[in-house]
């Protein structure tokens, strides 16, 4: 009942027309009066019914909305720091299974701020959420009445031009000189830019994107488990790459975006 809520509450009534994606239809209401698709919620874009070929199958995908921009860390962390989550439930969230002395930052963007809670560097809050767990994205996306995107709704996405890929090394950079400090001992004489030297041709440097399928899964299906072991990564290449990982790790070219069906 409380994730109807909340993807109800993400179709309200609109304070000003706009034009249905789906038919091009202007209207003022929450729902097109021609064809009767919702507004698209803030800040996610519409993907129509298609047919997408996936590992070499040819598979069905619903009409669905997708987040036009993955989640960034500015939206992210009032969520981390509001949600109460123990030194234990962080380590589920933050890639590295934190202990009471909280390692995991160590390898992630994240650092505590002065009030007792975790933010990221100030030139980071704009850069797309890294070093979060499958766990971890799918409990951030739910309270919102999300979830991840299946591999066949990010290819869906890509191949219609509707999502933008980010770059690793931007992403990096943001961070490299607090990961230097951080991770000194362990990089020795290398510094942390050096450690990211390879990224040097485009395909290479274009974020992954975490899925809620399960690797060697339905392509179409989302992962409601937590006991799946490893999911499915996606890069929106012109010829899309897939990967897997781990679902209780999380890298800093790893980044994620929500979904929804269409009511």
């Amino acid at each position: 009942m409380r994730l109807v809520l909340l993807i109800l509450a993400s179709f309200a009534v609109s304070a000003s027309a706009w034009q249905c994606p789906a038919c091009g239809g202007e209207n003022e209401g929450s729902f097109c009066v021609y064809c009767h698709l919702p507004q698209p919620p803030e800040g996610m874009v519409y993907v129509p019914a298609t047919v997408v070929e996936v590992n070499g199958i040819t598979v069905d995908v619903s009409a669905f909305f997708i987040d036009e921009q993955p989640v960034t860390y500015r939206g992210f962390i009032p969520w981390l720091n509001g949600s109460g989550f123990g030194v234990t439930e962080l380590g589920i969230i933050i890639t590295g299974g934190g202990d009471e002395t909280m390692q995991f930052l160590v390898f992630t963007p994240f650092i505590g701020d002065q009030g007792g809670g975790i933010t990221v560097p100030s030139q980071c809050l704009e850069n797309p959420v890294a070093a979060i767990t499958w766990s971890g994205a799918q409990s951030f996306l739910s309270d919102s009445g999300k979830r991840l995107p299946t591999l066949a709704e990010m290819e869906a996405a890509a191949s219609s031009g509707l999502i933008d890929t980010w770059d690793s090394y931007d992403a990096m950079q943001a961070f490299a000189g607090q990961m230097q400090s951080t991770m000194g001992e362990m990089l020795g004489t290398l510094n942390a830019q050096a450690m990211f030297a390879g990224y040097s041709s485009a395909n290479e440097r274009i974020m992954w994107e975490l899925t809620g399928t399960v690797f060697g899964g339905d392509p179409t299906s989302t992962a409601v488990s937590v006991d799946v072991t490893y999911i499915t990564l996606f890069k929106a290449l012109s010829e899309p790459l897939i990967s897997s990982t781990s679902r209780d790790m999380g890298y800093f070219n790893v980044i994620f975006r929500g979904a929804i069906e269409v009511p």
